[in-house]
């Protein structure tokens, strides 16, 4: 044989078309290449590419590619270079791409120069032989034909129609196969084709190819099912195609491959129940993850694939326990189950598995404490426990685990001290141990932990001071130390951490502000700073600063700091969002903060900065144009940040800096002055609020050139002058308010406008809205008096005072008389259609004034007012279905024939427009599964109408309370989805949508059923949007009698720990069966939630339960909903639940009954 005749190095180099076969990590055995393998010319050598899968991870390796030819090998001499009689021996070996590339020019230099002419000529000699290809197998040709022709598109369609000779074609590949009788023939035998641009779907056909090996089809746009007829393909060892949008059940397509070792169907849409779906004794790894897979985990899957060593079914839809891990102790080396709906603790076999690198159950509602057996586990690198429900302490075996290289169990309820032995982790990368309740001091030794780069402990209740020792972690990149109860001061040697770039210390009890920006000014990398709510009531001083030239993001808001805005702000040139709000700074905005080139978020709001807004403020380059330098600032997405705009509400998350809104927030300080007119330069800017100054002048039209703002508030300054007509031209506004100022003239009549309640234009004496309050001519002009009648009234004064009480008194009479008449006009609209032909002249003027208003998410886009008005007989009472806020529920039956829910508010409510207004403010943008969908709104003379979508089954009231069929009474496991459900919807006002919202109301009758007794939250009538500002209460009603949380009568303010108490009241509605205030029982029993919990003191539990739910089976979930309605009905607020709590508890009692 001739010595080494090429090296080929080759990876992630365009040639993902190419496949030979899979090799294991540990494989280093040699195998033949085909004996017929057409490949381009360009390409100088059969390449066939490896992908080694490292265990199911699909991640791209490099290899050298030693050829070995023997010296009779006949090479092509057409476009394609073909090793067709030639018996080579591929060697492949793993290497990083440097070492690979240092070998090749290794061997370049000491090749001798008859080495080089050697090769030469054998090159050149190649291309004079001739070869003889063989042709396909004709079964083989027409099942890729056949194939192509499924596709709709893709690069290997074109290139497939051009060759008979399939073995040529891209992505196959064939071997010689000795057949009966010793006949050779050339059968495809692997087929790879990832990233091809494929689309269409995946024809039946290929499971002619009966010596197929290796199919690659992942990463294109298949659609459609995977054909069962895959099941045929017995000598299929490896199988791909993830990230396509396969959809449809695949147990009976898997059944039949015997041979599998690697199969991957990742990403995708299958669905049904995947386990069992056959054994498979040579499966290596199985990826199934991103789907929508069913079920329970099967034991099947261990018992049968001995050697398994990769198993990820993670981002499905499994439940249920762990037990069947109990077969999988000896080879498994990664499992992945995250994101799913497995319950239940870690079960003990999951700790005998040895060999175990990388386990990840994160997303689960897995329970229990962490065994300390978890020490056996000594192979371990990665354990991923974070969002699940673990309690206790962590224990502390980690001086066995000397492999970890990242814990992440952040989001559970671990409490306890930190383990010591985690010290002991050298090789410790990442340790999240975020949100959770883990306590004491942080006196973990972190000399040894060299290798540490994420160290986040925020949301716990450590205290004492920041360790010391962490100055050893020369590599660490990331520290959160956020929300907990930490003292004293930065310590010094935290200047040696260099390699920082995130810091958060937010929400704790830090001290000695000029020590800390000391320190932390020598982190020569740092980006992203987060002190807020510390150094309470220190002062900001004006030392030199030399550092923080790659700071990004620094937070300094509510510590109540005193002083200026400090100048060594200026030397941060790449400062991007600056937050100094919530504190007590005096003196102006600098100048210079208009030179901060990078700056996009900036909130100086309540202070107390005076003088006025400087213009260089105007020419922030970072607002003029869309993502301005922002590419850096989405680095630690891990870590969510918080925008609170006061201090009794939520803070709205944000997963990366570069999602904030680019805002200027100036709001609650003294500032003075007119507002620039060449503000509107800044088109990129989202939000500015310059409420509650001093700010005088007029109301500059070139804000109508910032093409991207979304909030606008201008109110209680001293402006003057009108609101631009320009305005119109805003088309994303969405929150607008120019409230107590000194504005006049007509108010801008676009649609958004429109939509504005009348709160965004009050104390506004000389504004006027066509809508609801007609412009007239207002006469500002101040009377002027002579020096003799300065203090008396003349005749003339007196008159024409008279004349004007009389003329006033004579207006409020005709107004009076005019609303009487028309309260006689709207009684004829029940009787519409018989009056239709006898007055057509008042169809016509009440269409005039009419306004009918569809969102997207509505099934009839063409319907009309008149429509409406039909649909429900004219509001004929018997199409009354149910009392809402503020006015009566209609049926109507649409001309589509569908059926909707016309919520008609009463006209005789003093608050009706704006409650009308801020309902529709808020439904228009809450969209879930489990809130009732407003389809559109309809203003009809005095009406005011909204659509909603109609639910067959009503109320919960109603099935709870109002049903006399006690055969159709609802069964427990309908109570506990209804309860979910609710919970659910009630959540994602709380903190789903935007802006939050406090429904104020949650009761039985609020929540509606549907077809498959679906909950959904009903009637956000009474709800108030939570603006930048509290929302307080003060005369409007607030809940309903019995659902009404204790703290209302004191307070007065609406929250969410208040709409928490009242769902706890809805569930033990379900639990009980009773009303929450019962006027016909005893004394003791009138009110339900005094009577569970006496009844609850006495031990007699079982007497709470509705006899129509109560059964044995059923106790352990009854009693776990109960102890959940407790906590939300805590007297003390601050002790009640988040309602994403709830849903969490919620979901995870399962109906584990017959009952149906």
């Amino acid at each position: 044989m001739v010595p080494v005749l090429l090296t080929l190095v080759f990876g992630d180099m365009g040639y993902k078309y190419l496949h030979l076969g899979i090799l294991s990590l540990s494989s280093r055995e040699s195998k033949s290449l085909p004996s017929n393998c057409g490949f381009p010319l360009q390409v100088a050598s059969c390449l066939l590419q490896f992908e080694a899968e490292s265990l199911g991870a699909l991640t791209k390796r490099y290899f050298i590619v030693v050829l070995f030819l023997e010296h009779n090998a006949a090479l092509s001499s057409d476009t394609s270079f073909c090793c067709a009689h030639g018996s080579l021996v591929l060697i492949l070996s793993r290497v990083y791409i440097s070492l690979v590339s240092a070998m090749v020019l290794l061997r370049c230099l000491s090749m001798t120069l008859l080495q080089w002419c050697f090769l030469a000529c054998l090159v050149c000699l190649s291309l004079g032989l001739d070869n003889n290809q063989v042709p396909c197998d004709p079964h083989d040709l027409s099942a890729l034909k056949k194939f192509a022709g499924k596709l709709t598109s893709g690069s290997i369609i074109a290139a497939w129609s051009n060759d008979s000779v399939c073995c040529n074609w891209r992505g196959v590949v064939c071997d010689n196969v000795t057949g009966g009788g010793g006949t050779v023939t050339s059968r495809v035998t692997k087929l790879i084709l990832p990233e091809m641009g494929l689309t269409g779907t995946i024809s039946p056909s290929l499971a002619q190819l009966d010596q197929l090996s290796v199919l690659n089809l992942s990463l294109n746009h298949l659609k459609g099912g995977l054909p069962v007829e895959f099941s045929q393909l017995k000598l299929l060892k490896f199988l791909d195609v993830s990230h396509n949008m396969l959809s449809g059940p695949v147990a009976e397509t898997l059944s039949g491959l015997q041979s599998i070792e690697i199969l991957n169907i990742s990403s995708n849409s299958l669905s049904g129940v995947l386990f069992p779906f056959g054994e498979f004794p040579r499966l290596l790894a199985l990826n199934v993850s991103n789907n929508s897979f069913t079920g329970g985990f099967s034991s099947q899957i261990c018992s049968a694939a001995k050697e398994l060593h990769t198993l990820d079914l993670s981002a499905n839809k499994f439940i249920g326990g762990l037990e069947g891990l109990d077969n999988c102790t000896t080879s498994l080396q990664r499992l992945h189950l995250d994101s799913n709906s497995f319950t239940g603790p870690l079960p003990d076999s999951l700790y005998s598995m040895s060999a175990l690198e990388g386990l990840s159950v994160s997303a689960n509602n897995i329970s229990g404490q962490l065994s300390k057996q978890l020490s056996k586990l000594s192979n371990l690198k990665i354990l991923v426990l974070c969002g699940n429900r673990f309690s206790g302490e962590l224990p502390n075996v980690f001086g066995n685990l000397l492999q970890l290289e990242e814990l992440e169990a952040h989001g559970n309820s671990f409490s306890g001290p930190l383990p010591p032995t985690l010290a002991l982790c050298s090789k410790l990368r990442v340790l999240n141990l975020r949100n959770n309740s883990l306590s004491g001091p942080i006196d973990l030794n972190f000399t040894g932990l060299s290798n540490l780069q994420t160290l986040d402990l925020a949301t716990n209740h450590f205290t004492g001071h920041l360790p010391t020792s962490l100055s050893f972690c020369g590599e660490l990149k990331v520290l959160s130390l956020a929300r907990n109860s930490l003292t004293g001061s930065i310590p010094e040697n935290y200047a040696n951490l260099s390699s920082l770039l995130f810091v958060s210390f937010s929400n704790n009890s830090i001290e000695n502000l000029s020590r800390a920006v000391s320190v932390l000014q020598q982190c020569k990398n740092l980006t992203t700073l987060i002190l807020t709510k510390n150094f309470h009531g220190e002062e900001i001083l004006e030392s030199t600063i030399v550092g923080f030239e790659s700071l990004m993001i620094l937070a300094l808001g509510n510590c109540g700091l005193k002083g200026h805005i400090p100048s060594w702000l200026s030397n941060c040139r790449k400062l991007a969002v600056l937050d100094l709000s919530w504190n007590r700074l005096n003196g102006s905005v600098p100048s210079w903060i208009g030179q901060m080139d990078s700056l996009f978020y900036m909130d100086f709001s309540n202070n107390s900065l005076s003088g006025e807004i400087p213009k260089s403020l105007t020419e922030l380059k970072g607002l003029m144009c869309a993502n301005c330098n922002r590419e850096n600032l989405a680095a630690f997405a891990f870590i969510p940040l918080f925008v609170k705009r006061n201090t009794s509400t939520s803070g709205l998350q944000y997963n990366q800096a570069s999602s904030f809104p680019p805002s200027i927030y100036l709001s609650n300080n003294i500032l003075s002055g007119n507002i620039w007119p060449e503000i509107g330069q800044l088109k990129a800017l989202h939000v500015l609020d310059l409420s509650r100054n001093n700010i005088t002048g007029t109301i500059p039209s070139t804000i109508s050139e910032m093409e991207n703002l979304e909030t606008l508030d201008l109110s209680y300054n001293d402006l003057t002058g009108e609101i631009p007509s320009s305005f119109n031209n805003l088309t994303f506004l969405s929150k607008f308010s120019v409230a107590y100022n000194r504005l006049e003239g007509s108010i801008p009549t676009g649609n958004q406008f429109l939509g504005f309640p009348s709160s965004s234009f009050e104390g506004n004496q000389g504004l006027c809205r066509e809508i609801d309050s007609p412009c007239k001519i207002v006469n500002n002009t101040k009377p002027i008096s002579s020096s003799g009648s300065s203090k008396k009234l003349g005749r003339s004064n007196v008159l024409g005072i008279t004349i004007s009480i009389g003329i006033g008194l004579a207006l409020l009479l005709a107004i009076i008389l005019l609303r009487m008449s028309r309260r006689d006009d709207d009684k004829p609209m029940d009787n519409y259609d018989e009056e239709l032909n006898s007055r057509p002249h008042r169809l016509s003027e009440a269409l005039v004034s009419s306004k009918l208003v569809l969102f997207q998410n509505s099934d009839c886009k063409d319907l009309t007012v008149a429509d409406l008005l039909k649909s429900t007989n004219n509001f004929n009472q018997a199409n009354i279905i149910g009392c809402g806020g503020f006015g009566l529920v209609y049926k109507a039956y649409l001309p589509n024939g569908t059926k909707a829910a016309i919520k008609r508010l009463s006209g005789d409510c003093g608050q009706m427009e704006r409650e009308f207004q801020a309902e529709v403010e808020a439904l228009s943008r809450a969209q879930h599964k489990n809130l009732v969908s407003l389809k559109g709104y309809c203003r009809h003379g005095n009406d005011r109408l909204l659509i909603y979508s109609y639910l067959e089954n009503g109320s919960l009231d109603y099935w709870l309370h109002e049903c006399v069929d006690e055969s159709a009474a609802l069964k427990w496991d309908a109570r506990l989805k209804i309860a979910q459900g609710a919970a659910r919807g009630l959540a994602y006002l709380h903190k789903g949508c935007e802006p939050f919202i406090v429904h104020r109301d949650v009761k039985s009758s609020n929540i509606l059923l549907d077809d498959k007794f679906e909950a959904h939250l009903a009637d956000f009538g009474l709800s108030r949007l939570l603006q930048p500002y509290d929302t307080h209460v003060t005369t409007d009603l607030v809940g309903t009698l019995g659902y009404i949380p204790p703290e209302y009568s004191q307070t007065l303010t609406a929250t969410f720990r208040g709409d928490v108490y009242s769902f706890g009241v809805v569930l033990l509605e379900l639990l009980t069966g009773r009303r929450p205030v019962e006027v016909i029982k005893g004394k003791n029993c009138r009110n339900l939630v005094f009577w569970v919990f006496q009844m609850k003191s006495e031990n007699k539990e079982q007497e709470i339960f509705d006899p129509a739910i109560w059964h044995k089976d059923h106790e352990k979930q009854l009693l776990e909903v109960l102890a959940i309605a407790c906590k939300c009905l805590d007297q003390d607020p601050r002790q009640r639940p988040a309602i994403e709590v709830v849903v969490s508890w919620l979901d995870s009692v399962r109906f584990d009954g017959s009952q149906q």
